[in-house]
């Protein structure tokens, strides 16, 4: 055939392709991991969603890169083998929507446990519409020598990205409060 010899030519193809595949791996794993993202059901746009330690609106889903808005107004680009390969938590498809702000007290600035979750309960009053009420937790994850890990939580009655945003910010700086008094 042509004077070519077919073995040297079926190794020097096969070597261009596994060349080629070396060269386009990510491409070629965004690429079909996107085409899976498009047909499933896991997320689409519009939806809230965490990927890793991201959170964000999906507001774009292309074949090689997914981009979400997070709560700071900042896009990002994430690439779809990276999504495909990590855990996703899609809040907006959760029933129940739990939200929790982690943070840590040095154990001598703590007066009281009580005060404090009563102090961050009264500060959310204004959001009564938009909260479980009773669904308020104060606990403590972890105690150590000096300081002590602890989660508020509290549930939403419906899924609101705007209003969590606003709640968030407005326990946040009664926890900042809080410790700033002592």
């Amino acid at each position: 055939l042509f004077g070519i010899d077919l073995k040297s030519l079926l190794t020097s193809l096969s070597i261009v392709a596994a060349a080629f595949v070396l060269l386009f791996k990510e491409y070629i794993i965004d690429f079909l991991s996107g085409i899976y993202l498009s047909f499933s059901k896991e997320f689409e746009i519009g939806d809230y969603i965490q990927i890793n330690e991201m959170k964000g609106k999906v507001i774009e889903l292309k074949l090689f890169k997914t981009k979400l808005l997070n709560d700071d107004d900042v896009l990002i680009s994430i690439p779809n083998a990276k999504i495909y390969s990590s855990e996703l938590i899609n809040y907006t498809q959760r029933d129940i929507k739990l939200l929790s702000i982690d943070f840590q007290l040095n154990i001598e600035k703590i007066k009281s446990l009580e005060i404090l979750e009563e102090e961050l309960i009264r500060s959310l009053e204004e959001f009564h519409n938009y909260l479980e009420q009773d669904s308020f937790n104060l606990k403590i994850v972890k105690i150590e020598k000096e300081s002590m890990d602890i989660k508020f939580q509290y549930q939403l009655k419906e899924f609101n990205p705007e209003k969590m945003k606003d709640i968030r910010k407005k326990s946040v700086r009664c926890i900042f409060n809080y410790i700033s008094k002592v």
